[in-house]
């Protein structure tokens, strides 16, 4: 069973756990964990493996040419420098053709997505997955590229090449150079995965980031698609639930002028909140303890501190569209711990 996964392209969530971060790195084995293990509601989708990005890398010959650019960069610090070689890297990426068997199967799961969902040309986000991500010692969050309200298989296909050449972000090739990873050994994961069409987004954790209080969980959200808030673009509401009677212990309501939200025929565009509703809360009361309740259930599933995105459509359904472990509080307090008990 084993070898037939990791020899597969494309791997669906369900069939997707924890450990599986060298198949299809942290952010693809999370979202598989979640859909699989936890009673929350997730958006289904299927993840490319790190198989499928080394064969594309191997037999468009971009090893060749990237290890060649890359022995040509000098100076990681040279920021013109970089610049000029990850561009060239990307580029390179992005004009190969993807090959016939991946792109197929590829488009394949595109399709037996939509017949699942029941709709023609679902929009999906595609979203990279590094293998190396969000491991302790090395974390690659954020490094890579997510592409939202992609729609139909050729664009798909695309999304995940492109996917493959963020690998070779700037950020991300001085980042492993000054952890000496060696770039080869970083493989590429895409997770594509229905996209909730969201008339709120945000994030949660189930610690208080403010305090690194564990017995609340802090809860963000503002209009329209999360990524302005992870972008520190808007200002979004903040509410503190009581971890055990789900209660809101205090609340801050912004001003949310701005919303990222879908256009028709796929992408995002940014729309100007009207005044009332730009100053009005985000979420209900009763959808802040919701959220507030998966999040405590995939705290006790993962054993630590939590990190998630969440978004609410507008048939008002919840979906949770990401976890991962928080890294800075888990850190601060158990060496706390540590020192307490010494």
């Amino acid at each position: 069973m084993m070898d037939a996964r990791e020899n597969a392209y494309v791997l669906w969530f369900d069939e997707l756990r924890r450990a599986d971060v060298g198949l299809v790195g942290g952010k693809s084995s999370s979202l598989g964990e979640l859909t699989s293990s936890v009673d929350v509601p997730v958006p289904y989708g299927y993840a490319t493996t790190a198989s499928a990005y080394r064969y594309f890398m191997e037999k468009t010959g971009q090893n060749k040419k990237i290890h060649k650019m890359l022995q040509e960069l000098q100076d990681v610090e040279d920021s013109v420098e970089l610049h000029e070689v990850c561009t060239k890297i990307r580029e390179s990426i992005c004009s190969a053709t993807m090959p016939e068997d991946l792109a197929e199967q590829i488009g394949k799961a595109y399709e037996e997505l939509a017949e699942k969902v029941g709709e023609k040309n679902p929009f999906v986000a595609v979203r990279s997955s590094a293998t190396a991500e969000d491991l302790p010692d090395a974390s690659f969050a954020g490094q890579q590229d997510t592409y939202l309200n992609v729609t139909g298989r050729d664009m798909v296909i695309r999304k995940v090449k492109e996917c493959y050449a963020s690998t070779f972000t700037d950020r991300a090739v001085y980042y492993r150079a000054k952890k000496n990873f060696d770039h080869e050994n970083v493989a590429l994961s895409a997770a594509v995965q229905m996209m909730a069409d969201a008339k709120a987004a945000g994030v949660m954790f189930t610690v208080n980031l403010a305090t690194g209080a564990d017995d609340s969980i802090m809860i963000e959200g503002s209009w329209g698609l999360g990524e302005y808030i992870v972008q520190g673009t808007v200002t979004p509401d903040n509410f503190v639930v009581d971890k055990d009677s789900l209660t809101i212990t205090s609340r801050r309501i912004n001003e949310k002028s701005i919303e990222l939200i879908r256009k028709e025929g796929g992408d995002v565009e940014e729309r100007k909140v009207e005044p009332e509703r730009a100053k009005a809360q985000v979420i209900s009361d009763e959808q802040v303890a919701q959220l507030a309740d998966y999040a405590k259930r995939i705290e006790k599933h993962y054993g630590c501190y939590m990190d998630m995105e969440w978004a609410v459509d507008h048939k008002d359904r919840l979906w949770i569209l990401q976890a991962r472990p928080e890294t800075v509080w888990s850190k601060k307090n158990k060496e706390k711990k540590s020192e307490e008990e010494t």
